[in-house]
């Protein structure tokens, strides 16, 4: 099972909520353990960065330097003792209310999470994440391609 808290924050938090009248570029960062349907993910808000490619040169900025000096987390790879995992970062567009990530142990909200080929993130709160499977697999192909399951801390809204 996944440890609560596979990313931590090192310094001051930098997910400032958006406004829903306006459309905000986000970095979704998503932990998946490998061989399994778990994941969880952190939406995070630069309010400075207004398009993708300001997001893409920031993102591959923090993996080439291991420093994030923008969207600033860490993965925490301790936590998974004895598991393997991958992350995956995608920018995206969206006009939803998604609140600042913290770090902490409860990462229990489970999310649909899709982002479809013009890169505009949506996000569906799920009763559980069983519900979320089964969403997931009602979707029609090229949908269920675009999306998937993960668990966060953070709250959205429309």
């Amino acid at each position: 099972m996944i440890k609560a808290g596979m990313f931590a924050l090192a310094a001051v938090l930098l997910g400032a909520s958006a406004q829903a009248e306006e459309r905000q570029v986000y970095l979704v960062a998503t932990v998946h353990l490998d061989g399994s349907n778990l994941a969880q993910s952190i939406f995070l808000n630069e309010p400075e960065i207004t398009e993708l490619q300001g997001c893409l040169d920031a993102v591959r900025k923090g993996q080439r330097e291991r420093d994030w000096q923008q969207y600033h987390h860490i993965f925490r790879s301790d936590k998974f003792k004895g598991f393997t995992g991958h992350m995956r970062y995608r920018c995206t567009y969206s006009d939803l209310q998604i609140s600042g990530w913290y770090d902490g142990p409860r990462y229990n909200q489970p999310y649909l999470v899709s982002i479809d080929d013009d890169s505009v993130l949506s996000v569906s709160r799920s009763s559980s994440q069983a519900q979320c499977s089964s969403q997931l697999r009602a979707l029609p192909a090229k949908k269920q391609a675009q999306s998937f399951c993960a668990m966060g801390n953070q709250t959205v809204t429309r």
